[in-house]
């Protein structure tokens, strides 16, 4: 027994210095900075490269007045940590969060006026989670949840003046209630019989 205070010291010890160390957190980015304008960018497979290497730093992309449009970092050629969009008024366009060149967490979008666009849930670059999103005027456009990336559970969407369009349930792939989806005829139905 008194062998394994040493053990447990020492295994706390290097527990500590790897977390001090920043080990198995997101890669420190790179404080390189590209125009997307630049020459050499490409690409390949889902990465970002630039002048035949994988991309470390950060890339961005100005608009004609030379405010910034996006800013995003790469590391080895992947899209890392919070990646922001602007429109050409400075009002923020796009906020998403990357982690290893996935979408993860919650990505959110804004009209030109600074209202609500979207927010949805990622994991895995694909939805998970609950996704709201917001017609131009501030009202709801539609509301659901998603699992791996199909819908799942309980989903609404309204047209622009506000009344409901669907109002549905997801389950297993099925869909049970209101879907907003006009039943197409049979042709037999529009063909008169004369007896």
């Amino acid at each position: 027994m008194a062998r394994q205070a040493p053990l447990r010291a020492s295994w706390l010890a290097g527990l500590l210095a790897c977390w001090l160390v920043n080990c198995g957190s997101e890669p420190a980015i790179p404080m390189i900075y590209v125009n997307s304008a630049a020459t050499g960018w490409q690409w390949r497979d889902g990465q970002l490269w630039l002048n035949n290497h994988p991309f470390s730093g950060w890339q961005y992309t100005l608009h004609p007045a030379g405010d910034t449009a996006f800013v995003g970092a790469f590391w080895e050629g992947k899209a890392e940590g919070i990646h922001r969009k602007h429109y050409a008024n400075g009002q923020l366009r796009e906020r998403r969060h990357y982690h290893h060149g996935w979408q993860e967490g919650e990505q959110r979008g804004w009209y030109a006026d600074g209202k609500p666009e979207f927010t949805v849930q990622c994991q895995h670059d694909v939805y998970e989670g609950r996704l709201v999103e917001w017609f131009p005027n501030g009202r709801l456009a539609r509301r659901g949840t998603y699992h791996e990336g199909h819908e799942n559970g309980p989903q609404q969407l309204w047209f622009d003046n506000g009344t409901l369009k669907a109002n549905y349930e997801a389950r297993a792939g099925r869909l049970y209630g209101f879907t907003g989806v006009k039943n197409c005829k049979n042709a037999r139905d529009s063909i008169r019989v004369a007896f």
